[in-house]
């Protein structure tokens, strides 16, 4: 999760491009934050184990907004904070920063998807990554989840993990 960007305000594939939250995007992660973050509350720091970051620019000032108040230094510090590609947005390839209609319209165009509209969990992106190549990544990220979760699965002691 993010706060809202211009792209993802009208809709349009937002992947690589790196683009800054609109003032918008900045309220809605501060009032996220007032609610969810802080002791005692659903995201409490202390009882994190790891947080994982998206490497784009506005995962960041996401992560820095929600916990800048609430012992960001202290999890970083403790080596709990981790900026990984494994995270990372899809890749949309030529499909960055276009609407679904536009994409339909070119692929039309090319004399793609005659028989079926274009899917992006069928289709992927062209340039871009695949559902699968999606997955495998996310695939490697759960297995760290679970190597940080599973010695504290009967509960002795938090061991919560954000994204």
């Amino acid at each position: 999760m993010t706060g809202e960007t211009e792209w993802t305000k009208n809709g349009r594939y937002t992947g690589v491009t790196e683009l800054e939250l609109t003032e918008n995007g900045v309220q809605q992660v501060l009032g996220t934050g007032k609610i969810l973050v802080g002791s005692g509350k659903l995201i409490d720091p202390a009882k994190l184990a790891h947080v994982f970051i998206s490497p784009r620019k506005r995962a960041q000032a996401t992560f820095d907004l929600l916990f800048d108040s609430v012992g960001k230094e202290a999890l970083q510090k403790d080596d709990k904070v981790s900026t990984t590609d494994e995270l990372a947005e899809w890749d949309y390839g030529k499909y960055e920063g276009l609407l679904t209609k536009e994409i339909r319209a070119r692929r039309k165009e090319q004399g793609l998807d005659k028989e079926k509209p274009w899917d992006i969990w069928r289709d992927g992106c062209e340039d871009g990554e695949s559902a699968q190549q999606v997955t495998d990544r996310l695939d490697g990220l759960i297995k760290k989840i679970y190597n940080i979760q599973s010695p504290y699965m009967h509960g002795e002691k938090p061991a919560d993990v954000v994204l």
